[in-house]
């Protein structure tokens, strides 16, 4: 049964969770095809960018109660299945897009997060849920979201129980641009799809570089950005795309 299904939009791979019934909630077997879907994607070589959406009402609902009880007992398969697919996602070597529909609830915040970037519809809700549930967070959604909205903010969600709509998402820092829900992939694709233009192997190598640059201190991303632009100094992509650039000037 297909639980997700990708769409070509030129050199945009769009990844829609399918499983509109239960809101998308992420069950091991959708989570297998999350990360069967992100690896096609990064296989493509016609690919420059991932979308990845839920098909309406909700982006995700987060995981299924019955495999939070069956991991009690034990049986945590599905949870690694789940975890799996955020690390998947998460190192997805294209650039990759959320586009944040209805409600993003516990593990599908972590889906959300796990993207480079993220669209919200204005109908979206950001909850991370766990402690409600007197559940400890987990899938890495504290790394997470620390990193994309701070200290005193993810303590605020995580702590306080405190969810976000769109526009508070937007002020934290968590959605980097918040669209009416009509235009939600419209507006989503369209970003992706600027990476057509840029070199496939250059788009993969900077990104690299940034997810090594948070680990790394200043003179170490220095040298690991020194090296690569040396490289890419050689490239014929950066041939073509100045003497492209000088012949634009030449006629202003």
């Amino acid at each position: 049964m297909s639980l997700v299904r990708m769409e070509s939009h030129g050199g945009a791979r769009l990844i829609v969770l399918d499983d509109p019934t239960r809101r998308n909630l992420l069950s091991g077997e959708l989570c297998r095809q999350i990360s069967e879907a992100v690896a096609r994607a990064n296989a493509d070589p016609a690919a420059s960018a991932i979308v990845i959406t839920g098909a309406p009402p909700a982006f995700c609902a987060g995981a299924h109660l019955d495999d939070l009880e069956a991991a009690a007992g034990g049986e945590t398969e599905t949870l690694h299945l789940v975890y799996r697919s955020f690390i998947d996602v998460a190192d997805s070597a294209l650039p990759t897009i959320a586009a944040v529909n209805g409600i993003a609830v516990g593990a599908g915040m972590n889906l959300a997060l796990a993207c480079d970037i993220r669209l919200a519809a204005e109908d979206a809700r950001f909850d991370c849920r766990f402690l409600k549930i007197g559940l400890h967070p987990g899938g890495g959604h504290g790394w997470m979201l620390l990193r994309a909205v701070g200290w005193a903010e993810a303590a605020r969600m995580l702590l306080l129980d405190r969810a976000l709509n769109a526009d508070e998402a937007r002020a934290a820092g968590l959605v980097q641009e918040v669209v009416a829900g009509g235009t939600l992939l419209d507006s989503a694709l369209a970003l992706a799809r600027r990476t057509e233009a840029l070199p496939r192997d250059l788009l993969i190598r900077a990104k690299e570089t940034l997810r090594m640059a948070v680990a790394s201190d200043h003179a170490g991303a220095l040298a690991r950005e020194t090296e690569e632009q040396m490289a890419s100094l050689q490239q014929p992509a950066f041939k073509a795309l100045v003497a492209r650039l000088k012949g634009e000037i030449g006629k202003r």
